[in-house]
């Protein structure tokens, strides 16, 4: 299976719930694919079944399989699950992956999946060193690097800057990173302040292998602004900007991925074409 080529275009991805969206969504595959496309999968490590479906769906239509994680539980507060971690390494062998991504967050407690309900890493030094070591031995057993995600918080804890966090994590554990623009711009919102404002001039940006694109839905709550991560929600305009802004510093940017859940599939093929667009944009190939 074909891989993300290092010092080429960044592959352009899209993801979608591939156990309760595929057959509503798989007639648009065909739109979508093509060289220098990709699919972003998102399975439990134990979910076997859901890996061999993505294995298929890329095999079939040429793209690129990238992984994003469910349950590698960076910032948690129980010791690493080995035998978990063991089991997502076999879907990083299956799919052909060089790199897995997953947030800063607490992802299970107690054995219990947290994905609807994140737990993100507060905005402490604190928290730099108890997962640095973690993120260490999750690469060792996995066989490859982690690309740590910038998460999405719907309050910020901690007075540090997160992406500073992110990076000396990424530094310390020889990891890669993994850029959400929308969950920028969502840190930004809670902290109350301008999204190019929380990002450091010395971020690092060489480390950043893949970027990820969807929708921001900010409200208005009674002890303050808050804002929720949507990725059925249409990309305002102020994202596309946001990104045109920062990714093009991202020299090592292997693929950018229009997360997907819950979008109608007119809006998707309408989603990536934008992407793909963009994408030649910061690269200058539009000039």
């Amino acid at each position: 299976m074909s891989q993300a080529p290092p010092g080429q275009p960044p592959l352009v991805a899209f993801s979608w719930d591939i156990t309760s969206e595929h057959h509503r969504l798989a007639p648009c595959a065909p739109r979508l694919a093509g060289p220098g496309r990709a699919f972003m999968a998102g399975p439990y490590a134990r979910d076997a079944a859901t890996v061999e479906t993505a294995v298929r769906f890329c095999e079939q239509h040429g793209l690129v399989p990238l992984l994003h994680t469910l349950d590698l539980d960076l910032c948690g507060l129980d010791p690493v699950d080995e035998q978990l971690v063991k089991q997502l390494a076999e879907a990083v062998r299956r799919l052909g992956v060089t790199w897995v991504t997953t947030d800063l967050a607490m992802w299970t407690k107690d054995g219990e999946a947290l994905v609807e309900a994140l737990v993100p890493m507060p905005w402490t030094e604190d928290a730099v060193e108890h997962v640095v070591p973690r993120v260490e031995r999750m690469q060792d057993l996995l066989g490859v690097r982690i690309a740590v995600e910038n998460s999405s918080y719907a309050y910020a804890t901690g007075d540090a800057n997160p992406f500073a966090l992110q990076a000396e994590i990424a530094r310390r554990a020889d990891a890669y990173l993994a850029y959400d623009v929308g969950h920028h711009l969502i840190a930004a919102t809670v902290a109350g302040v301008r999204a190019d404002e929380l990002m450091p001039d010395d971020f690092a940006w060489d480390r950043v292998v893949e970027g990820h694109l969807s929708g921001v839905t900010v409200l208005a709550e009674d002890d303050g602004i808050t804002a929720d991560d949507q990725h059925a929600a249409p990309i305002r305009e102020e994202l596309w900007q946001l990104a045109r802004r920062h990714l093009p510093r991202a020299s090592a940017l292997r693929a950018m991925v229009a997360e997907s859940e819950g979008i109608r599939g007119e809006d998707l093929v309408a989603k990536v074409d934008r992407m793909a667009r963009e994408v030649r944009s910061w690269r200058g190939e539009d000039r």
